[in-house]
This record gives C-alpha cells, structure tokens and sequence, in this order.
C-alpha cells in the first residue's frame, strides 16, 4: 500500500478516506480561503492607486483642432506631468509612461495669441484603457501655449562693407556671398516687421588680397532698427562672403600689328589714340607683371592708309578697366608714306624650314601685283628685286605635288615696308 494511501486510510484497516472526515474538509476550505484572500491582495489588489512621473506633454497630438483654422504652435514650454493611476495593482504596475499621453485642449482656440489651455491625460494602450483610470496629480494642470498664422518670407541679402578698410592703390572690386537669400518662418504679427536682412562684414585688418569671411546675418525693419526675433526662425544665420579686393594701376595704351613681315619697323605706323592710358584693377600678380596694355591688334594686310580704327577694348585674363572707356579710336598719320605695286620674280622667293627629302619648285614665273606700303621716299626707288617673297614650311602640309602656296612679303633692306593684301606661289613638292 502506497503511504499516501496509508494517509488517508486510517488504521484498523477500515476503507474511509481522512477527506470524508468533516473536520478535515473545514480545515482545508479554511487553508484555501486564506490563499485566496493573500493572492488578491497581494498580487491582484483591487483598488490600487499608484503615482507615474514624467510624463511630457505633447503638443502635436490633436493638432488638427488648431491647424484647420490656419494656426500653429509658435511658443509651447516643455512640461512633463505626473499621472495618479488607479486599478488593481498587477496591471497597473507594468505601465510606462508611452501608455498615456497628456496634451493640451486646444477645442476654444479660435485665434492667434497666448492661450491658456488645460492638460488633459489619456491612456493610448487599449488593452487596459477601459480598467484603469488616470489622472493628472499636479496642482497646475494648465499650460500658456502661443498661436499664430505660420508663414515663410525670403529676402535678398545685402552685403554691408562699411566696416572694411582698404590698402592704399587697391580696392574692393566686388562682393558675393554664399547665398543670395535668407528664409524666415514664423508668426505673420512677427514677420511682418521685416524689411530688410543685411550681412555686414568686417576684417580686423586693411585688405590688400582677396579673402572669405563667415559673417551673421542681422535684419531690420522699414525705420533701420535692427529686429532681434522671438519665435521666427532662419533657414541660415550666416553667410560666407568673398571679398575681390584687386590692385589698380594706370597702364599706357598701344596697338599690336599681325601679319607684319620678319624684319618690321613698326616706327613706321605713327598712330595716335583717343585714350593712350587706362586705369585697370586685378589680382596683385597680374597687374605687377604688366607695363603697358596692347588693347588689340591691327592686321596688316588689310591696312589703308589714313584709316581710322575703332578698337573694343580686350584686356588680359583677370584684368578689369575702371575707366567707363570699351573701345579706342586708332588715327594714322600717312602723310609721308605711299603705296606701290610690283611684280616679284618667281628667283625672289625663298624657302625655309623644308624637310631635306622633300624638294620644292616654284612654277609660276612670277608673283603678280604685289602692293607694297611704306615711306613714299623708300618706295619710289625699290624695285622689284629687292622684294622677297618667303615660303615657310612650318605653316602648311607639306605633301607631294602641286599646290598654291601661302608666301609673306618683304624687303630684307628696309623692314618699314610691308605687303598689302595677301599671296599665294604655284609650286611642285617632291621627294630627293
């Protein structure tokens, strides 16, 4: 016999269970009744109330109450709360404060300003939301919240310079910040004052080289008092702005002459100008390295005697004028020179810079109306062996055959004459 049974069954071997005896049935109910009570009100404990801390408030929830009517929030302190929780104890001591949120009742907000709006709570965890109840347990229970029209307003940014100081022979030559624009957003009652945003920079030493400075940004209104912002805010608050600061220098004017032949004189082409200096401003090393200006050339070959030239001013790479000056008048005084025509002997023309295996003949007896120009004294005594017509290798494809060759004019014995107009030698390549 088990002893569990030998228990339960009573000595003398009669079949009678100690549960069938009353007084044993009453201690055990009594043991039962006894756990029961000690669970429930140790683990279930109906009617608990616990406090919960630190709850913040949040102010987006139900927003829609205050943005249908084109408000928003422009002001709102961070508040948390504590909560007074109510309910039997093994539920309401797993909540967390993300179980409830606690927000402002925005249901009387009807316009901008400062309102005073009362804190409501409610358990956002719907498993236990209709088993609990929750209050807010703090004497103040209330919150000064600040409405109004929310909008954007963008304006240019002015770069201020007036605190800078400049080298002596150097100047600000220009000014570019970062970003043109400035956003603002903020209550309309507020943006509505601002008329103007300014970067206004300053260096704590006299320029004399370009450089970047990160300047704030300050805003006024339409009387030129600074405004300094409650609720507004900035897309940025300051700039970079780059500062040109370039050399100047008063540089003397000259023409160039393309198309001259080897030896010119240009002493020959006296010339005066409308503006023989100009003043120029430019990075320090490029203006350091010029002594005069060449504001365009003159192509010989289409010269003419007592021609006027009306010249557009084309000034080096990173130069700028400060005269409000575009183009130059050229004049020419041609009193003493002439012109003449001659017929070239097809003996007068050279060669130079040819490849050794290849050999060139000129074809053409001579090269016909040559128009030469220079002093008239000069020209009325040169005849035509004293003109050389040159053929420079350099200056074509050279291949076998026959083809018209592009030649320049000169006459090695006095380099003030040059050609007009330009010519061509029928000639024969071959290979030695």
């Amino acid at each position: 016999m088990s002893p569990i049974k030998k228990l339960l069954r009573p000595e003398g071997g009669q079949n009678r269970s100690l549960l069938e005896d009353r007084r044993v049935r009453l201690a055990l109910a009594a043991l039962l009744a006894v756990l029961l009570w000690v669970a429930v009100t140790t683990v279930v404990q109906p009617g608990t109330t616990i406090p919960l801390g630190n709850v913040p408030v949040d102010y987006t929830y139900e927003s829609s109450v205050y943005t249908s009517r084109g408000l928003s929030i422009v002001d709102a302190p961070e508040r948390s709360v504590t909560l007074t929780i109510s309910g039997d104890g093994y539920t309401i001591g797993e909540l967390r404060a993300e179980d409830f949120v606690v927000y402002p009742d925005c249901s009387s907000v009807r316009s901008s300003g400062t309102k005073n709006l009362q804190l409501r709570v409610r358990c956002i965890n719907s498993a236990v939301a209709g088993s609990i109840s929750v209050s807010i347990a703090d004497a103040n229970s209330t919150v000064d919240v600040v409405f109004d029209v929310v909008e954007e307003k963008t304006l240019p940014i002015q770069v201020n310079t007036r605190y800078l100081t400049i080298e002596d022979g150097y100047i600000l030559y220009s000014t570019a910040a970062s970003s043109e624009t400035v956003t603002l957003t903020g209550p309309s009652s507020e943006l509505a004052g601002v008329a103007s945003c300014t970067a206004e920079v300053s260096y704590s030493d006299p320029l004399s080289d370009s450089v970047t400075v990160d300047t704030n940004l300050r805003f006024y209104n339409e009387s030129g008092q600074e405004l300094h912002f409650e609720y507004v805010t900035l897309d940025r608050t300051a700039v970079e702005v780059t500062l040109s600061v370039y050399k100047t220098a008063r540089l003397p004017i000259n023409v160039r002459f393309v198309n001259t032949p080897p030896n010119f004189d240009d002493s020959v082409l006296i010339y005066s100008l409308s503006q023989t200096e100009l003043r120029v401003a430019g990075p320090a090393g490029t203006v350091d390295d010029l002594s005069e200006l060449a504001v365009g050339t003159i192509d010989l070959s289409t010269f003419a005697l007592d021609k006027v030239y009306e010249m557009p001013i084309t000034l080096p790479s990173g130069l700028v004028a400060l005269d409000n000056v575009d183009t130059v008048t050229v004049s020419f005084n041609c009193s003493a020179m002439a012109t003449k025509t001659l017929n070239i002997p097809a003996e007068n023309v050279e060669v130079i810079n040819l490849p050794p295996t290849y050999q060139l003949t000129v074809e053409s007896d001579r090269l016909m109306n040559v128009t030469l120009c220079g002093p008239a004294a000069v020209l009325e005594g040169l005849t035509a062996d004293q003109v050389v017509a040159r053929i420079d290798a350099d200056d074509f494809a050279v291949a076998l055959g026959q083809q018209n060759i592009a030649c320049s004019i000169y006459v090695p014995a006095d380099g003030r004459v040059f050609a007009l107009g330009s010519y061509a030698v029928q000639c024969m390549i071959e290979s030695n």
